[in-house]
């Protein structure tokens, strides 16, 4: 029995940490909204200079030129697979299209055209970092765990994303996010494993007999996604069970933590740390949950 998961009730996500996480999330949008915003700003103060829509496509400026190809629907990804030569008639088009369908107010149809597709960039952003959160939130609670028994580790963050934690080495430990070994051929979220099996310089993802833990973490908040996100953990468990049985390999222990844990959910979770299927889980929104967590795994 875990220390704070007696029951399945003790996973589920209370109305509150839902409530919290939801206003967080909005916080976080408004945040990373303000560019686009200043974007919009800037793109109908350009418009408003503009006599005839016409003129549009003469225009040099690459900002503009940017803001006007998002404004034909194409987004930043979508831009990175096309060649110039594809991006202008496609930007005529839409152009006219626009001409023809609003006359009077083209300048007002082009700024709200470039707001929805940059807040469907905006909404990636979010989920990305919403994804990231489990991620987050452990590699902090180990970090702390670490800290208070007095042991040396060395966190290494992403190049990219300096908020970012790719692994956290300590001892003979080693624990990595969001790697995908070639042997599994799937993403696993978080691998823990022991490096006291490799010759100095040699530490591979490509040796199941290192393998201690493997975690899935599912940041997202939204109840309505909850159950799917346990559907694709539960499969990544089964997958993984599966490859070290035809190994005839000791299976590594199976972790989840997730923020949005809804009744059902809880139920199934709770059935499979009774059964021996899941070793550990926790609900991220409860601290305790996830420091007994990161506490486990740097026992391991």
């Amino acid at each position: 029995m875990l220390p704070n998961v007696r029951s399945s009730n003790d996973l589920i996500t209370s109305r509150a940490a839902t409530r919290d996480g939801f206003l967080k999330q909005a916080f976080t949008k408004t945040h990373k909204a303000a560019p686009y915003i200043s974007e919009a700003h800037e793109l109908a103060h350009v418009l408003e200079h503009i006599e005839d829509i016409d003129q549009l496509s003469h225009i040099s400026n690459p900002r503009v030129q940017a803001a006007l190809i998002a404004a034909a629907g194409f987004s930043d990804k979508a831009r990175g697979w096309m060649h110039d030569s594809e991006l202008e008639p496609a930007l005529a088009q839409v152009l006219e299209h626009i001409k023809h369908n609003a006359p009077e107010a083209w300048r007002e149809e082009i700024v709200y055209r470039f707001l929805l597709t940059r807040g469907d960039t905006l909404g990636g952003s979010i989920r990305n970092v919403t994804g990231a959160e489990g991620g987050f939130q452990l590699s902090r609670a180990i970090v702390a765990a670490l800290e208070a028994g007095g042991i040396q580790h060395t966190p290494a963050l992403s190049k990219s994303n300096k908020a970012k934690t790719v692994s956290i080495e300590w001892l003979n430990r080693l624990l990595v996010f969001d790697r995908k070994p070639v042997f599994i051929a799937n993403n696993v979220d978080a691998i823990l494993l022991d490096t006291s099996v490799f010759m100095p310089g040699t530490v591979t993802l490509e040796n199941p007999s290192s393998f201690l833990a493997c975690g899935e973490l599912k940041g997202g908040i939204d109840p309505a996604g909850a159950d799917e996100h346990w559907k694709t953990a539960n499969s990544a468990f089964g997958r993984i069970r599966n490859i070290f049985g035809n190994l005839s390999m000791t299976i590594p222990s199976l972790f989840f933590i997730g923020a949005a844990i809804e009744v059902a959910m809880a139920q199934e979770i709770f059935t499979r740390l009774q059964d021996g299927r899941l070793t550990y889980a926790a609900n991220l929104t409860v601290p305790q949950q996830v420091a007994d967590l990161a506490n486990w795994l740097i026992s391991l």
